[in-house]
């Protein structure tokens, strides 16, 4: 029995205005096949060092490959340019996408689009449809053991350790979409992530079935619960599979918790092995979970199960002025971790001070320098919040990415003058590193 938003208990003023936002752009899910390529990050619009400044040599090539393994059901006459429906599927479809960026662009236009801090006008992000595996993919049923089912001749792992072959970095770099959104939208957010981290190695797509509707939060929520153990497969069988050095994983939303508990799972079935042996196993560098719409207590119980301890760094970007997660807050009557700046109480502080890879970033001066209403997709539209984001990966400190913070507090925040301290450090050699431009 699906249960409906007007069945929950009598919705209090500030959860109906929080219902209204909600409504007027969730996520902003849409099926347009194209769209202009997101705000340049700050720090590849400055000269500097930036995982962006790795696709310049790419960018007479208009094609990307995004690699998709997919939770959500096959149509059985499938229309158009989407072969998915929004309900779920017990055995995941992979399949791999083609997007061009800026197909029809010079090289020095796409170029000047791609690093342009103005909003763009010429680069489209062109979804051109996807090839489906031609065999599904088992689920293994203890996906930890050596003895499982191998998928080392599987069409797609092939395709994908030779794009690893051709690159001069082995990262896979996995994107987990948030709640109330579609296929072609999570493919052409994928493909511009991708875009500016490089185009190095290769970019996966992993598509839990969202339900693509404002009204279907409850069951979103539920099909995010259930693709954690499709999240943890894909985790073990990469690092069984793939001829990878590194995995970089970037999760929003609703998407944060599937990340979080599929390698709590993890930590809890390699119980036996060290923090060093499990990451050297799995290969996890960095993790990204952006505006999660994840029970902070959740988090919490995650960080005392060492979920943490699989990845070498992880970043948590949380905004008080994120109206959907208020709207989630409300409903759950209960602290979400993407909304938890300022409401940590002193013992929750000191579980996240005693995990040094974990680090806490304030988004909410950046929102408010570059943020739009709902304030829940700055991980991507905002300048500063990309530009920082792509600093992490590259192992950068938050100091050294000039955030500030108070020595008694957590969060790490963006200050008022951060884009000229940026400026500062192009020529510093204890800073960030000069980029080469062309």
């Amino acid at each position: 029995m699906r249960v409906t938003i007007h069945s929950l208990r009598p919705a209090r003023p500030r959860a109906i205005l929080s219902m209204m936002v909600l409504l007027l752009g969730g996520c902003a899910s849409t099926e347009e096949p194209s769209r202009v390529l997101m705000p340049t990050p700050l720090a590849l619009t400055l000269g500097m060092s930036h995982p962006g400044t790795l696709c310049l040599d790419a960018l007479s090539d208009p094609d990307v490959s995004i690699f998709v393994i997919s939770g959500r059901n096959l149509k059985s006459n499938p229309d158009g340019l989407d072969p998915f429906g929004n309900n779920r599927s017990h055995t995941p479809t992979l399949g791999i996408a083609k997007v061009k960026i800026g197909d029809g662009l010079t090289q020095e236009e796409l170029y000047l689009e791609t690093v342009d801090a103005r909003d763009k006008k010429k680069a489209l992000v062109e979804f051109a449809g996807i090839e489906l595996n031609p065999e599904p993919v088992k689920i293994d049923p203890w996906l930890v053991k050596d003895d499982v089912v191998r998928h080392v001749d599987n069409p797609w792992v092939q395709t994908l350790n030779r794009q690893l072959d051709n690159s001069d970095h082995r990262n896979v770099c996995i994107f987990v979409h948030g709640y109330n959104t579609s296929f072609i939208e999570n493919t052409l957010l994928a493909a511009e992530i991708f875009h500016y981290t490089g185009r190095q190695g290769a970019m996966i797509s992993f598509e839990w079935p969202s339900e693509s509707n404002v009204l279907g939060y409850i069951a979103d929520k539920g099909n995010a619960t259930f693709s954690t153990r499709h999240f943890r497969g894909l985790i073990v069988n990469l690092a069984k599979e793939c001829n990878l050095d590194s995995v970089t994983i970037i999760a929003h939303s609703a998407g944060s918790p599937i990340v979080v508990n599929a390698l709590r799972e993890l930590r809890l079935l390699e119980h036996n092995l060290s923090a060093d042996e499990v990451r050297e196993k799995y290969r996890i560098d960095r993790v990204v979970l952006a505006a999660p719409d994840m029970d902070l207590m959740e988090f919490v119980n995650a960080i005392h199960d060492r979920f943490f301890e699989l990845a070498r760094g992880i970043a948590v970007y949380a905004s008080p002025k994120d109206r959907a997660l208020e709207f989630s807050q409300l409903l759950h009557d209960e602290k979400r971790l993407g909304r938890s700046v300022g409401k940590l109480e002193d013992w929750e502080k000191d579980v996240l001070k005693a995990t040094d890879n974990i680090e806490m970033v304030d988004a909410s001066r950046a929102e408010k320098a570059y943020g739009n209403f709902l304030g829940h997709s700055y991980f991507h539209r905002d300048p500063w919040v990309s530009s920082d984001i792509g600093s992490f990966i590259l192992g950068r400190s938050p100091a050294s990415r000039e955030l500030v913070r108070d020595p008694q507090e957590v969060f790490w925040s963006f200050p008022v003058d951060y884009p000229e301290r940026l400026a500062r450090r192009v020529n510093n050699p204890g800073g960030i590193l000069n980029a080469s431009n062309k």
